[in-house]
């Protein structure tokens, strides 16, 4: 089940990843997954709306990125209960650097007032 949030919400969450993988599922055009992400289905939720970006290493710019559309949970096998996201790939998303603090484990999520 995909889970899509129309309602937005009062600050926006943006969520930097550690992604070394290149786990990227093209779903249609310009829409893509990516997953089994370690994070609760709250934070989840509210990330649906916010920006994702992905780097190689904490301290290098994202080299991919878009806005969140959705998630799910993996619901079988090795990953159950991971979430995978869906985003709409955004060139803007591309060569975004942040700072090194707020990194936990391989994520930071950063709260727009």
């Amino acid at each position: 089940m995909v889970t899509n949030v129309t309602e937005v919400e009062e600050n926006k969450m943006n969520i930097h990843l550690i992604e070394q993988l290149n786990n990227f599922v093209k779903v249609q055009d310009n829409i893509w997954e990516s997953g089994w992400w370690n994070i609760d289905e709250s934070k989840a939720k509210k990330l649906v709306g916010g920006e994702i970006y992905f780097h190689k290493k904490q301290q290098e710019p994202s080299f991919y990125g878009g806005t969140i559309t959705g998630y799910r949970i993996e619901q079988d096998g090795q990953y159950q209960g991971r979430v995978v996201f869906t985003l709409q790939h955004s060139v803007a998303c591309r060569n975004v650097k942040t700072d090194k603090h707020g990194w936990s484990k391989k994520m930071k999520i950063i709260i727009d007032d």
